[in-house]
């Protein structure tokens, strides 16, 4: 076997569309391939598992454990699994497997300090590179997920979002969580109005906004709540998600070219290492522009929110245009 080939050892012939686990022979890797055989089982997939092979006796060793473990998961969960034997690096095999992916999983792994400053975690290197959502596995798989946050910005990312989170969940209700910057309040109080009176125009057109992409979202109103929040964007989805003792995290990332994208936006990492729950990234394509959706959003709308009775006309435009420019940025 020579470096950078690809070795089948389970005689089944993998089909689309499947999921990718990252196996090697760690509990938490053998965990996080547990976490991807229930997602397979629940979306009607495959699972791939791509297993880091040194040289062929490393290999024959392996397979014996491995060949428990497809034969424990194809018991348990009647997913149709495929083993990988990969020589090289398991990561690039990843990426180019990922390409027809439904989605990327792996565990969490903490390496050598300087080594990950420099070059990032294999997590954050995969989502940097790969074509599906990439999903870091740090709970024990037991069961379907069933308390989920979704951090999103206003724009259509966020049904994307929406639309992911619900088909990963077990039927439970999904937080949806908008962060409000308030680095620029001072300045925008200033020259308007009053700080509270500030905050409730935003706040209002947020909700507004995140339950107009709620209703375009695939789960709707019935499994999704809006909530909106005003701090860091990193600082106030982990605090949420620790409140809401959430098992999945489903965030956007924004790709931004080769060099800005090199290493991972700052919320991103940050809740990366520091979530207790899963976490499940997406890169998005770079945006065109900024979104429109809380740009149309009316104070009429029936939809109810904690500052629904506020005073009509709450929300005017000054409130409406600012809430856009302070989006929160994952």
């Amino acid at each position: 076997m020579t470096p950078g080939s690809f070795v089948d050892i389970a005689p089944v012939q993998c089909h689309e569309p499947y999921v990718v686990s990252i196996c090697g022979t760690s509990s938490a890797a053998v965990n996080a391939t547990w976490r991807a055989a229930l997602i397979a089982r629940d979306t009607g997939a495959t699972l791939r598992v791509l297993h880091p092979v040194g040289d062929t006796r490393t290999l024959s060793l392996s397979q014996a454990s491995l060949t428990e473990l497809v034969d424990d998961i194809r018991a348990r969960t009647g997913v149709e699994t495929v083993i990988e034997g990969v020589k090289g690096d398991v990561l690039k095999r990843a990426v180019e497997v990922s390409e027809h992916a439904s989605i990327v999983v792996l565990p969490s792994s903490r390496g050598h300090p300087l080594r990950q400053w420099i070059m990032g975690s294999p997590a954050e290197r995969l989502i940097r590179l790969c074509r599906s959502p990439v999903l870091v596995v740090k709970r024990p798989a037991l069961r379907a997920y069933g308390r989920v946050l979704v951090p999103v910005d206003l724009d259509d990312h966020a049904v994307f979002l929406m639309n992911l989170a619900s088909s990963l969940s077990s039927g439970s209700r999904i937080r949806i969580l908008h962060v409000l910057g308030v680095a620029d309040e001072r300045v925008m109080g200033a020259i308007s109005d009053p700080q509270d009176a500030l905050r409730q125009h935003r706040a209002q057109g947020a909700y507004v906004a995140l339950h107009r992409l709620i209703s375009a979202s695939d789960a709707g109103r019935p499994r999704l709540d809006a909530d909106v929040e005003f701090g860091d964007a990193g600082v106030m989805v982990l605090e949420r998600a620790a409140e809401s003792e959430a098992e999945l995290m489903v965030i956007g990332k924004t790709q931004r070219g080769l060099l800005a994208d090199y290493f991972l936006g700052g919320t991103t990492q940050r809740i990366l290492a520091h979530a207790r729950a899963d976490v499940l990234v997406h890169a998005f394509a770079r945006r065109r522009g900024a979104s429109v959706v809380l740009e149309e959003a009316s104070a009429d709308a029936e939809w109810p929110t904690p500052l629904s009775r506020m005073k009509a006309g709450s929300l005017a435009a000054t409130g409406r245009s600012e809430a856009g420019k302070s989006e929160a940025k994952a």
